[in-house]
């Protein structure tokens, strides 16, 4: 996360401060980087995709949630560095989405972020990415039940509608299914957490996010 601490500006001034965390100011213009960021990890150039009201809050509160995620990381003393093999195989993957090096080069160059910036946020993504799977993997079960449930319920019709006339057998898929499941269940869970930690935390939220909007209260 890009983050830069800005004062609150005027009704004609670019930039103003839109959430604080504790201590951490969020600012418009911090929100429409994250944008540009977030466009960027999926494969588009930043400047393919325009952004409104709506898809600006949202970026926001994604913002909001990764800093009260990175809070419980150092709790938890999680520590991931740029070098991290976690790091360089993310770094491969996202190459992966664009259409050749070349593409991948003149995006990031859009963007304005150095490789080795982009490689502490990848290191950043996967800090809070261990952090999930260590507090919430531990409280999933998932039943066989559920499994034979996946299975004949979803995985089967998937392939049936994509013309697959013999489905691999229950058991050559069953890790693969217990994984889904796990996963599921930890995002549901995450979302709990989530909303305690918002409680909890000292967040505040003032107006848009859009750069162009009112100043904050």
């Amino acid at each position: 996360m890009l983050l830069l601490v800005a004062a609150v500006g005027r009704s004609q001034t670019l930039d103003r401060v839109v959430a604080a965390v504790g201590n951490v100011a969020i600012t418009a213009s911090d929100v429409e980087n994250e944008y540009r960021l977030e466009t960027f990890l999926e494969g588009k150039t930043p400047g393919q995709s325009d952004s409104g009201a709506a898809t600006l809050n949202e970026v926001r509160q994604r913002m909001i949630d990764h800093i009260l995620l990175e809070e419980e990381g150092r709790n938890d003393g999680i520590k991931v560095l740029p070098d991290d093999p976690a790091v360089a195989a993310r770094w491969s993957e996202l190459q992966k989405k664009f259409p050749s090096p070349e593409a991948f080069g003149s995006a990031l160059k859009e963007l304005a972020m150095s490789e080795g910036a982009l490689r502490q946020v990848l290191a950043g993504q996967e800090e809070i990415l261990r952090l999930i799977d260590q507090r919430l993997r531990p409280q999933v079960i998932v039943d066989p039940s559920a499994i034979e449930a996946y299975y004949r319920g979803t995985l089967l019709p998937s392939l049936a509608r994509e013309g697959n006339q013999q489905p691999p057998p229950p058991g050559e898929v069953e890790g693969r299914i217990r994984e889904i499941l796990v996963q599921q269940k930890i995002d549901s869970l995450l979302e709990d957490w989530l909303k305690r930690l918002r409680t909890r935390g000292d967040v505040r939220v003032f107006g848009s996010a859009e750069v162009s909007g009112a100043p904050s209260p």
